[in-house]
């Protein structure tokens, strides 16, 4: 039986990779020509110039019940982070970023990290 635990992605901030959340799109599908395929090629050509993309194999759920999927990226940060904002955006999305102890929403919401669930898979 192993005690490893992961922690949570974003938790503690690294130099050479990003991570955020993308809201659910109510079908709960992040993985296998899912969400994640789609907002990650949304635009088109894509904005950055290396590096890549990859699912974190953890949901979070907010206190209001909603439902966000992690993912993270290194490279041309600023290119991937445009590349995935732009992407959300296009499909009506939102975007989440962990800020200290809280996860802040690209509609101005926060949440405390403590008041949230979270699920590795």
């Amino acid at each position: 039986m192993s005690d490893f635990r992961r922690e949570i992605p974003g938790l503690t901030p690294v130099a050479w990779r990003e991570y955020r959340y993308i809201s659910d799109d109510g079908r709960d599908k992040f993985v296998g020509n899912g969400l994640f395929d789609k907002v990650t090629g949304k635009v088109e050509p894509l904005i950055p110039k290396s590096g890549g993309a990859m699912v974190e194999n953890c949901k979070l759920w907010l206190p209001s019940g909603e439902l966000f999927h992690a993912l993270s990226y290194k490279g041309d940060i600023e290119g991937w982070r445009k590349q995935i904002e732009q992407g959300a955006i296009q499909m009506g999305l939102f975007i989440g970023e962990i800020v200290g102890d809280k996860i802040v929403l690209s509609d101005g919401r926060s949440y405390e990290i403590s008041a949230c669930t979270f699920e590795m898979y």
